[in-house]
């Protein structure tokens, strides 16, 4: 990875962080509200933000190429089982927690303690799912492996 990359990314997470807190998307009322469809203002925030996307993949498409990944190229895969239960888990924790991962980290860095709590849920959900598939990854022993030879 390049020094170059390093710092773009860094720009644009410090960028979109920014953005996040002036946009009031980082306040738990402003979220709360939305959910409650008190406000649409969390809605019209997204629906800005995919045709913003559409754009920019749009652009990168007739490109061909990115700045520094080199030749695009878009995974596709049909949606499984698991999919559904990601979405339905991810909707779960943002309904309840009224935040998502990244507002999560602005808010905790502007100071709210409320941020802090989720992200620690969000630690430690990635931590047991991680600890989850390494328990999953390793061979089973057969019964006959686990008794010790005789004789």
């Amino acid at each position: 990875m390049s020094r170059g990359f390093r710092w773009s990314a860094l720009a644009v997470g410090a960028v979109f962080g920014f953005l996040l807190t002036v946009s009031g998307l980082g306040d738990y009322d402003t979220i709360h509200d939305g959910l409650l469809l008190q406000n649409p203002y969390i809605f019209l925030m997204m629906a800005s933000a995919m045709a913003v996307a559409f754009v920019g993949l749009a652009l990168l498409r007739r490109l061909g190429r990115t700045r520094f990944a080199g030749r695009l190229a878009l995974p596709h895969s049909k949606a499984g089982r698991r999919h559904v239960y990601g979405g339905a888990l991810f909707g779960l924790g943002f309904g309840v927690g009224a935040t998502c991962p990244g507002m999560t980290v602005a808010m905790t860095t502007t100071g709210g303690l409320y941020g802090l709590v989720v992200l620690v849920g969000l630690l430690g959900g990635l931590w047991l799912r991680g600890a989850t598939e390494r328990r999953q990854s390793r061979p089973v022993s057969t019964e006959s492996e686990i008794r010790e030879p005789v004789g």
